[in-house]
């Protein structure tokens, strides 16, 4: 399956605005996640559609479906890790 298909899809555009997947895919309220962005310290970049204090922050969902791929990826690989045959189990 393609991630990026299957989110946009989901979300039907290619620009979500933060506050609608930042509780999910990172595990925060918006607040934070709002203070993150500005910084440029989510796990994906995020920009503003407009020069405002109150415009809207958003993340594009290739960058998205990037990162979720990473972190199977990684989990996928710690998995085959511990679960390799030989390994002894306590």
């Amino acid at each position: 399956m393609n991630t990026v298909w299957l989110l946009m899809a989901r979300f039907e555009k290619p620009s979500v605005p933060l506050d609608q997947v930042c509780e999910e895919f990172f595990g925060m309220k918006e607040k934070q996640a709002r203070m993150l962005a500005s910084a440029q310290l989510l796990p994906v970049p995020a920009f503003k559609l407009r020069d405002s204090e109150k415009a809207r922050w958003f993340i594009d969902v290739r960058d998205l479906a990037e990162h979720i791929d990473k972190q199977r990826q990684a989990a996928k690989d710690n998995f085959l890790k511990v679960n390799s045959p030989g390994r002894l189990h306590g």
